[in-house]
C-alpha cells in the first residue's frame, strides 16, 4: 500500500470525515521557520560584549534578555502597524517585521484562546487578525520573504516606524530603555530595561520612581497592571455595539463553546461595575451606565466624568494596589462560591504588567525554545530532511496521528490529553492557520481547542498516561510505549490506516474504522523518538477544554498565579 493512497483517504473525526486539515507542505514551511528561530538563538548565544549594551553572562540568561527585547520590538511593531490596512503586496514590501518579531507572534499564536480573544478585544492588536489571514493564505510566500534578505523598502519602513535597526542583533545596542506611564499622574517616563541592581523593566524586581512634582507611589509591574485593569473597567466605548474594542475585561470573552461570547463578557463587566469602589465618581451610590448603552445618560450628571478621571478614581480607592483591585472586582460574585474560581484565575493571569496582550510573551517564547530544540535534535529542520522519502513518511505518519488525536478528543471532550512530539508539531502548524483552525475546531470538535504549553511536570505525566490508555482503548494500537522513562524515547507505535468507513455506523462500532493497520515505517529511529510526550522543559502542551485543570483547580489560564498553570491558558476555564 503506497503512502500516496494513504494520504488521499479521508480522516474520521467523530462521526464526520475530512481531507487532511493540515497540509504536509505547510508543516515543512513551519519547520523552516523553526529552523530560522533556532539559528537566531544560536547567534544570540554566541554574542559577546559589543557596542553600548552590556550582555548578560550565561547563554540562557542571554537568550532570555534577547527575548525580552524581541517582545519590546513586537510591541513597537504593533503600535506602528495597528492602523495600517495590510494586503500581501504592502506587507511584503513594507510591513513584514524582522524574524525576532515574527518569533514572538508565532508563540502568541500558539496560545490560541488568548490570541483570538485579544485581537477581538484590544484595539491596538486588531490588525493581527488581518495579518493572520494573510499568513494563512500566503504562508509559503511570506515565509520565503522572512528567510531571505529583506527588501530595502521594508528595512527603511521598519527604521522609520520603530526608530530601531532592522537587524535584531544590531538593535540590542540601541534598545536600552522604554517608555512607561505613571499610573498616578500620567507622566511619561523613560526607564532602563536592564540595571545592575536588578530593577530594570525586563528584570524580576522592576521598580521606578516618577520624576514629576507629584508625590507618586513607586511604579512596579503590579501598579502598571492595576492601571491596565482600571482602564479596562472604566472604558465603556462610544457606541452600542457589543463588539466595540477595549470594552471587556481580559479573560471574559473566551469560552470553549464560543470563543467570542460578547453577551457573557458584557454581563460579567456589568456585574463587576456594581462594586461600590468601582462606581462612577459622580454617582458612587448609583450604578454607572450599562455597558450595552454607555452613551445613554439617565443619571442627571452635572459634568460627566471622563474615562481618565474614572480610572484614576478607581486606582486611588484601591491605593494603586492590584491585589486590592482584584479583590474588589470579585465582590459582586461573592455568592457564586467556587464556581467563579476559573473565571477569576483567568482574569488575574491577564493582568501582570502594562502590555496590551494577556499572556507573558517572554515566557511563551522561552517555552517554545525546547519545542524547537526537539525538532533540531530529531534533525527535522534541515533541508536534507525534506528531500528524503523518510522525511515525507515521518510527516505523513504525524498527520495521521494528529487526526486520530482529534478523533480521541471528540469522544472525550472533558478529558485532559497530552500530545506526543509529532502530533504537537502538526497541532502547532494547524494553529498558525488562524481562522481556519477556529472553523475546523467548531466543525469537527464542536468547541474551540485551546493549547496550553505551561503545565507542571506531574500533571503532564499523569495526563500522558491517561492519553496512552484512552488511545489504546479507542484504536487498539499503542500511543507510545516508553522503553526508558528517564529518556522518554518511545518504542514503535504502528501507523493507523484511515479507511473511508461507514458514517452511519453506531458509536460503539466506530473502532473498526481504525482497525486496518499499515506496517511501521522501516528504520525510522527519529519517528520513534517523536512518539515521546511533547515536553517544553518542565511543561508541555495539554488539552483542557471542558474539564478542570488539575494544576489550578479549574483551568484558569494561569490560575496558579504564575506557578504551575501559568499564562498559556487552560481550555477548561471561562465558564
Amino acid at each position: 500500500m503506497n503512502s500516496q493512497s494513504n494520504i488521499q483517504k479521508p480522516y474520521k473525526i467523530g462521526p464526520r470525515f475530512t481531507a487532511s486539515l493540515v497540509a504536509i507542505s505547510r508543516i515543512k514551511v513551519h519547520l523552516n521557520l523553526l529552523h530560522a528561530f533556532a539559528g537566531l538563538k544560536t547567534r544570540v548565544k554566541r554574542l559577546e560584549g559589543h557596542g553600548l549594551q552590556a550582555i548578560p553572562e550565561g547563554e540562557d540568561q542571554r537568550w532570555a534578555w534577547f527575548v525580552g527585547l524581541a517582545v519590546e520590538r513586537f510591541e513597537l511593531w504593533c503600535k506602528w502597524t495597528h492602523d495600517k490596512t495590510l494586503d500581501l503586496q504592502s506587507l511584503l514590501a513594507l510591513h513584514l517585521p524582522p524574524i525576532d518579531v515574527v518569533m514572538v507572534w508565532h508563540s502568541y499564536c500558539l496560545n490560541p484562546a488568548w490570541y483570538q480573544e485579544d485581537i477581538k478585544r484590544v484595539h491596538s492588536l486588531r490588525f493581527l487578525q488581518n495579518f493572520s489571514r494573510l499568513f494563512e493564505k500566503h504562508y509559503d510566500e511570506i515565509t520565503e520573504y522572512l528567510l531571505s534578505s529583506p527588501l530595502e523598502t521594508r528595512v527603511n519602513e521598519w527604521i522609520r516606524g520603530t526608530q530601531l535597526p532592522f537587524d535584531p542583533i544590531e538593535s540590542t545596542n540601541f534598545l536600552v530603555t522604554k517608555s512607561i506611564t505613571c499610573p498616578r499622574c500620567r507622566t511619561v517616563l523613560n526607564v532602563e530595561l536592564m540595571k545592575d541592581e536588578g530593577t530594570g523593566y525586563l528584570q524580576a524586581n522592576f521598580v521606578a520612581k516618577c520624576t514629576s512634582r507629584f508625590q507618586c507611589p513607586e511604579i512596579t509591574k503590579s501598579s502598571l497592571a492595576a492601571r491596565k485593569l482600571a482602564r479596562d473597567i472604566s472604558t465603556n466605548g462610544t457606541c452600542n455595539s457589543m463588539k466595540f474594542y477595549q470594552t471587556y475585561i481580559a479573560g471574559t470573552l473566551y469560552r470553549p463553546k464560543d470563543p467570542y461570547d460578547y453577551a457573557r463578557a458584557r454581563n460579567i463587566k456589568d456585574r463587576i461595575l456594581q462594586a461600590n469602589t468601582l462606581l462612577d465618581p459622580e454617582r458612587r451610590r448609583q450604578h454607572p451606565p450599562k455597558l450595552h448603552n454607555p452613551m445613554k445618560d439617565t443619571y442627571a450628571y452635572t459634568v460627566k466624568p471622563t474615562q481618565r478621571e474614572w480610572e484614576l478614581a478607581i486606582l486611588k480607592r484601591v491605593k494603586f494596589s492590584l491585589e486590592s483591585l482584584l479583590h474588589e472586582i470579585r465582590q459582586p460574585f461573592s455568592g457564586a462560591g467556587r464556581r467563579v474560581e476559573p473565571l477569576f484565575s483567568r482574569i488575574k493571569s491577564a493582568y501582570t504588567d502594562d502590555k496590551p496582550w494577556s499572556i507573558d510573551l517572554v515566557g511563551a517564547v522561552l517555552r517554545q525554545g525546547s519545542f524547537i530544540k526537539k525538532r533540531e535534535d530529531l534533525c527535522w529542520t534541515g533541508s536534507s530532511f525534506f528531500d528524503e522519502v523518510k522525511g515525507n513518511q515521518i510527516l505523513q505518519h504525524a498527520v495521521k496521528r494528529y487526526h486520530g488525536f482529534l478523533d480521541l478528543l471528540h469522544g472525550n471532550p472533558s478529558s485532559f490529553f497530552v500530545p506526543t512530539v509529532d502530533i504537537d508539531l502538526v497541532w502547532h502548524t494547524h494553529q498558525l492557520t488562524g481562522s481556519k483552525y477556529e472553523k475546523d475546531c467548531r466543525e469537527f470538535l464542536r468547541r474551540f481547542l485551546d493549547h496550553n504549553d505551561n503545565v507542571g511536570r506531574l500533571h503532564l505525566a499523569s495526563g500522558f498516561q491517561r492519553t496512552c490508555k484512552a488511545w489504546e482503548k479507542r484504536f487498539n494500537v499503542p500511543y507510545a510505549q516508553l522503553s526508558d522513562s528517564s529518556s522518554s524515547i518511545a518504542e514503535p507505535a504502528p501507523s493507523i490506516e484511515f479507511p473511508e468507513g461507514d458514517p452511519t455506523k453506531k458509536k460503539e462500532d466506530r473502532k473498526c474504522d481504525w482497525a486496518e493497520m499499515i506496517e511501521p515505517i522501516p528504520d525510522l529511529v527519529d519517528s520513534l523518538r517523536a512518539l515521546s510526550a511533547a515536553n517544553h522543559h518542565s511543561t508541555s502542551c495539554v488539552v483542557g477544554d471542558g474539564g478542570a485543570c488539575a494544576s489550578c483547580g479549574g483551568g484558569g489560564g494561569g490560575g496558579c498565579g504564575g506557578g504551575g498553570c501559568g499564562g498559556g491558558g487552560c481550555g477548561g476555564c471561562g465558564g
